[in-house]
């Protein structure tokens, strides 16, 4: 009890205080980043963080991307090209082995680049390397139809390819 007495005699000082108050607020902080790591959420969040960036994602956002999984879950991405690196290579990103498993991902959602509406990535058409960028740069702008997607190349250079088409190396092109 004696010793007990002695701290707390000595934590009058009000920057003792001040310095035990941002300790404090600094391991709330830290562990609270840590939960918001870009693991898996419930499919109906409308929230989330990016595993690839760990930016914070929001469903509303114009560049937005998710993969859905068949177990009720998604993850979110900033960007086509954030989603499009996670689906090439989720092994290099913090995640579970059932959310890296390509053969769980029930949809992939991306947005039109015209309309902002959500599209299904598989069928859409992406445009790679165009002189248009995205909000974190050099990005692939996906399009609901195919002959969207040639037009907009037509003024804006790029290549137009399926998910299918993208491979590695052009994703880590657009992320140098």
């Amino acid at each position: 009890m004696e010793n007990m007495n002695r701290i707390f005699s000595k934590m009058k000082s009000p920057a003792t205080w001040a310095s035990l108050f941002l300790l404090l607020a600094g391991l709330v902080f830290s562990s609270s980043c840590r939960s918001s790591s870009g693991g898996a959420i419930p499919a109906s969040a409308t929230t989330g963080t990016c595993p690839v960036c760990q930016m914070k994602v929001k469903a509303s956002d114009d560049w937005t991307a998710e993969i859905y999984f068949k177990d009720g879950t998604k993850l979110m991405f900033e960007s086509p090209g954030d989603m499009l690196a996670f689906y090439l290579a989720p092994g290099s990103y913090k995640t579970d082995a059932a959310h890296s498993d390509a053969a769980n991902m029930e949809r992939i959602i991306v947005k039109d680049y015209q309309s902002k509406q959500p599209i299904d990535a598989r069928q859409a058409t992406l445009v790679f390397k165009s002189k248009v960028e995205g909000p974190m740069g050099p990005d692939f702008l996906p399009f609901s139809k195919r002959e969207d997607a040639e037009a907009f190349v037509a003024v804006n250079g790029g290549s137009p390819v399926s998910l299918a088409g993208v491979m590695s190396p052009m994703v880590r092109e657009l992320r140098k």
